[in-house]
């Protein structure tokens, strides 16, 4: 069996290309998906993993310093964007509107999340961090993030535009400006364990042909390097 760790904002990609790797091959994926930090965590601790997709570079330099990973390369990029519930009720057009007294939550993944660091990084170079603090609230992962926005208990959230995509309970007002924050990058890492079973350098090594890129798109991630065509 493979033992895959993802961020959760792409748990739907990975759960549908381990889906056709198990088809293909017979091999079982172990998907485990959370926020970025906490997978890290658990591989640092000695949790058995083959694979880590994570939402920052900064895990995977963790993980390298550790002596942890074995391979490391940029896979997927995204960006981020503010949300608010369906109807807009807080009337946000803008960064700016956040400030309004009708917000009373704006919802963030946590601090050492990657999300979060991406939104807190965003606010901060748009001189609105200190004022809104007071009203941040963070989630254990982008994904409870969104649904804090989903069910109404933020008038507002930082998230992925892959997460906002998936969701038929949030609209997005606008997309951060790339010069905001750090570019928004997932790489692969193939860890120690994997060098001992050729089936997850198999999977690894799948996620950067063109098929899964197809997948990655579907769901409105881009590659960070484009792959060979399938006639090469």
């Amino acid at each position: 069996p493979i033992t895959v760790l993802a961020a959760a904002s792409t748990t739907e990609a990975m759960e549908a290309l381990a889906k056709r790797f198990q088809q293909t091959t017979g091999v079982e994926v172990r998907l485990s998906t959370g926020p970025s930090n906490g997978l890290a965590q658990q591989i640092l601790s000695g949790a058995p993993a083959d694979i880590f997709i994570s939402a920052n570079t900064k895990w995977p330099e963790v993980l390298a310093e550790a002596g942890a990973s074995a391979e490391i390369r940029p896979l997927l990029t995204n960006e981020l964007v503010l949300i608010v519930p369906p109807g807009n009720p807080a009337g946000i057009e803008d960064v700016a509107d956040l400030l309004s007294d009708k917000v009373q939550h704006l919802a963030l993944a946590g601090v050492d999340v990657p999300a979060g660091m991406y939104a807190d990084q965003a606010l901060k170079h748009l001189g609105l961090f200190e004022q809104l603090q007071p009203s941040i609230v963070r989630g254990q992962s982008v994904r409870v993030a969104l649904s804090y926005v989903e069910r109404g208990e933020a008038e507002a959230g930082i998230v992925y535009a892959t997460d906002a995509r998936l969701s038929s309970q949030v609209q997005t007002v606008l997309s951060f400006a790339s010069e905001t924050h750090d570019a928004v990058e997932y790489p692969a890492v193939l860890l120690k364990q994997a060098e001992a079973n050729p089936h997850a350098q198999a999977f690894y090594r799948m996620l950067f042909e063109q098929e899964a890129a197809e997948t990655f798109r579907r769901f409105g991630f881009a590659p960070a390097i484009q792959p060979p065509a399938a006639s090469e």
